[in-house]
């Protein structure tokens, strides 16, 4: 939860960057998720819930600079209840430009806060996301989408490679406003 005022801030910032005048380069979103998280492995169970907050920044038709604050709420420790998970990542989209509907892959590095439930202290990580996801462009200010995030905490799994909880999954329906157009 302590990062969650720098990764606002960060949004923030990329989404107030100007925008170029041409197809879809500087066009700027803002968007909402929720949806379910799964933790899998012998401490954890599936399923969760969870939501975001995600911004980007189109560079080209193809590329675009994003960012995202994500919670999950999981059974991550064998005893105990519920946790919060929550994330802080930046990342990169690649886009196909298939005009209204647009299939995209990411590749996310950021900060991890688990507390509550069953761990006794707040612990903070890093961790890195892949996203998969497809965006339905209703009109030049509102973007429906489907997203799947697998989300891996390197660290854990190093520490005991047998034990998958290391590794989450995020499924989240998204609202997006866009802006910027030409």
């Amino acid at each position: 939860m302590r990062l969650l005022f720098p990764a606002l801030a960060a949004v923030a910032l990329l989404l107030a960057a100007p925008g170029d005048a041409r197809a879809s380069e500087g066009v700027k979103r803002l968007g909402v998720e929720a949806g379910f998280a799964g933790v899998s492995g012998s401490n954890g169970s599936f399923p969760g819930f969870g939501g975001a907050v995600s911004g980007r920044y189109d560079l080209t038709d193809a590329w675009a600079l994003a960012a995202n604050v994500t919670g999950t709420n999981n059974q991550v420790a064998a005893k105990g209840g519920r946790s919060w998970v929550v994330s802080e990542a930046v990342g990169i989209l690649y886009s196909l430009d298939v005009i209204q509907i647009v299939p995209y892959v990411g590749a996310f590095v950021g900060a991890y806060e688990i507390a509550g439930g069953g761990v006794a202290q707040a612990e903070l990580k890093v961790g890195g996301q892949i996203a998969l996801g497809v965006g339905w462009i209703v009109s030049r200010d509102l973007v429906l989408g489907l997203e799947l995030r697998e989300h891996v905490l390197p660290a854990d799994f190093l520490a005991s490679p047998s034990n998958p909880t290391p590794f989450y999954t995020t499924t989240f329906v998204k609202a997006e406003y866009a802006w910027g157009w030409f």
